[in-house]
């Protein structure tokens, strides 16, 4: 799948520039030439001149910005004009000076089309920016995340596990719309859909539960071209045996696609379990309803999962522009 991704992205007329805020980190320098053979162009965000390796210079394929070589006042203007009310002009002017703000400001500016950071900053210093700056894509209520969850040829896409903690039922349907989203730009044919709980269709009750079953009644009111249901155990949503006992009447006739988990926390752990104890690639998080895309690494993303975030961005940046 991935090299499907990159073939798409080579058949482009247009070079993607990917600004990394972090690129006086070595796991970023480090996966400098598997972009050698792609139309992504690697955009590496440094304080000073004297942070830059000499070796890094030698590479062709890339661009260095260095925060205290730019017009920072002109950075600081703009800034303070798009957020006026909400910033001051000297909270401005310290803002632009750090690697995270003036790497979405890049973005922003069309200086580059994407960006992917994280494995420093904190999820907060690399998506709050990006939410203030570059801001949700117009129609868009709430920006969400998903994993996409590669092994063979399998692949699930699991939401939301990095930005929306406990989602409220209306939320949580947005969140089911931009992961059926999510799974048309990664061309899944005819996905199910699933909203999960620790209840399949009533035998479960309470608060929790009834969150699930009203997002699901609003998710179907949304007409989304896919089968949808809900609320189910992962055990119904994954095996077609059970799912016939637990929800006989259930209009998913296979495997789900797409696992819209209750909250954050259940997300996150439900993820991991796949990668560590199923041996499924969980590509992500990637960000979903950001008007230009921006995404976040785990700080213990290895070089490869970096490369693969960085591929997924760019892919994504190629979907917005058809959309347009």
């Amino acid at each position: 799948m991935l090299e499907q991704i990159v073939a798409k992205i080579n058949e482009q007329n247009e070079t993607i520039r990917i600004v990394f805020p972090e690129g006086k980190s070595k796991r970023i320098q480090e996966i400098l030439p598997k972009f050698a053979n792609t139309k992504i162009i690697p955009v590496l965000v440094f304080k000073t001149r004297a942070e830059i390796p000499t070796e890094i210079l030698e590479n062709k394929k890339l661009e260095i910005v260095v925060v205290e070589e730019q017009d920072l006042a002109a950075l600081a203007n703009y800034l303070f004009e798009l957020r006026k009310g909400k910033l001051s002009l000297s909270e401005a002017q310290r803002l632009v000076t750090e690697c995270n703000y003036l790497a979405v400001l890049w973005v922003k500016l069309d200086k580059a089309q994407a960006m992917v950071g994280g494995i420093e900053y904190d999820t907060k210093d690399i998506i709050g920016p990006a939410l203030k700056i570059i801001k949700p894509r117009p129609g868009i209520k709430l920006v969400s995340s998903f994993f996409l969850m590669l092994r063979g040829e399998e692949k699930y896409i699991f939401t939301d596990g990095s930005l929306n903690i406990d989602p409220s039922s209306e939320e949580l349907a947005d969140i089911a719309e931009l992961g059926y989203e999510a799974s048309q730009i990664f061309n899944f044919s005819n996905p199910n859909l699933v909203l999960l709980s620790f209840s399949t269709k009533g035998s479960g009750k309470g608060p929790l539960v009834d969150k699930v079953r009203n997002a699901y009644k609003l998710v179907l009111e949304k007409n989304l071209p896919c089968q949808i249901d809900g609320e189910f155990q992962f055990d119904a949503a994954w095996d077609d045996n059970i799912r016939k006992i637990k929800a006989p009447n259930s209009p998913i006739t296979h495997r789900a696609d797409i696992y819209v988990f209750p909250s954050l926390n259940a997300a996150n752990i439900g993820y991991k379990i796949a990668q560590r104890m199923g041996g499924y690639q969980a590509v992500g998080p990637i960000i979903i309803g950001l008007d230009k895309p921006v995404n976040d690494l785990s700080r213990g993303a290895t070089g490869e999962e970096i490369y693969f975030t960085a591929i997924v961005t760019a892919y994504m940046h190629i979907y917005n522009q058809n959309k347009k």
